[in-house]
């Protein structure tokens, strides 16, 4: 490592001035060679697909396409998911997160102070001075500013890193909130076929024991056999055992779409009784490829892709010096009265340049392997 301090003195340094002022002028293109290299995600996509047919715009499916179904209960159930749900919530928590993150990787652009304020008191002693022993007091306030130049754009590629993070955030969440609709969707569709299965279930139970009736009474009068009423009676036995199994899914579906809610699953239930009563939308065709863009998944990848892209252009700006500012400025008195004097101010400025040499080497040879120093 690296550092080079400013201090004030008659220093020839202005001999020197034209070479530096031109190999500033020349730092920022030759940054742009490194850093620059960034990669556009963006997709060739058709208008439309060959095989559709009508009008693209009438087949987009409206935002809350639950209520083409025109069932109260489902969409009773939608809200309570958004509203509810712990996966959505554990998302937006995400979110709260990822824009906390922007704020810290925000943070080194800013200047950063330090306030400090300190008293000294001192006692000479007498045996070691050969005379009268004094007593000094020192009061030092003072502010120590510190500023990192982020000539290399090392910290602006880590905020545009935490910025395009915190965009993925929000697709992610549009990604659980529309699993967990289409979730809530299915599960409340199987609990009505299973509500509709267990009465037909129970339908055929009943006219399975009605026949046995029938054949037992036939049975009586003699007119069929004991083959026959043991027959029907094994019919109605499998219609009946058929049935438990089917409340038993029925009660699993309903406390899984209890827990999509955001309820406990007991003192949870679905009056829906059967899918006939729900208005089945119209699909057309015709879906335009601009959906594949507006899919939250595919814009939280490319949102992951341009993060990824502000970390390795961050990574690169790593291999050059950082340049850093510091100093102080405060009051310094032996005693308060003239503290606040014009003598009392002080100051320090510091300028530091900091390079790590074997990072930098290994950069300009082509990242090849260097021995350890040591």
């Amino acid at each position: 490592m690296c550092t080079v301090s400013a201090t004030s003195g008659r220093v020839g340094w202005y001999r020197n001035l034209p070479i530096a002022i031109c190999t500033l002028a020349l730092l920022p293109t030759l940054t742009g060679c490194f850093l620059r290299d960034e990669l556009d995600p963006a997709l060739e996509l058709p208008k439309s697909y060959q095989a559709a047919h009508g009008s693209p715009d009438a087949a987009t499916p409206p935002i809350d396409w639950w209520r083409s179904f025109r069932s109260g209960e489902l969409t009773d159930l939608m809200e309570q998911a958004q509203a509810a749900n712990f996966d959505i919530a554990a998302a937006v928590a995400r979110i709260v997160q990822a824009d906390a993150q922007t704020r810290i990787a925000g943070a080194p652009l800013l200047p950063s102070v330090d306030a400090t304020v300190s008293a000294q008191r001192s006692q000479t002693s007498a045996a070691a001075t050969g005379g009268l022993g004094s007593v000094t007091s020192l009061y030092t306030p003072a502010l120590n500013p510190s500023f990192t130049l982020d000539f290399w754009g090392h910290n602006q590629a880590l905020l545009s890193a935490a910025e395009h993070s915190a965009v993925a955030s929000r697709f992610a969440r549009d990604v659980v909130a529309l699993t967990t609709l289409a979730s809530i969707a299915n599960t409340y569709f199987q609990v009505l076929e299973g509500q509709d299965r267990i009465s037909i279930a129970q339908k055929n139970l009943a006219s399975a024991e009605g026949a046995l009736k029938i054949i037992r009474d036939r049975f009586d009068q003699g007119t069929a056999g004991a083959l026959d009423v043991a027959q029907q009676a094994s019919l109605a036995a499998i219609q009946r055992s058929s049935i438990p199994p089917l409340i038993e899914q029925v009660q699993q579906n309903t406390a899984a779409l209890a827990l999509l809610v955001g309820h406990a699953p007991p003192g949870f239930s679905v009056t829906g009784r059967s899918m006939y009563r729900l208005s089945i939308p119209r699909v057309t065709p015709g879906l335009p490829s601009e959906l594949l863009q507006q899919r939250p998944d595919v814009r939280q990848a490319e949102a992951n892709l341009a993060a990824a892209n502000a970390n390795v252009e961050a990574a690169r700006a790593a291999f050059f010096p950082n340049i850093q500012l510091t100093g102080q400025a405060g009051l310094q008195s032996l005693t308060l009265k003239t503290l606040f004097g014009p003598g009392a101010a002080i100051y320090t400025v510091t300028a530091a340049l900091t390079l790590v040499a074997r990072r930098f080497a290994s950069r300009l040879v082509g990242d090849e392997e260097l021995p350890d120093e040591g």
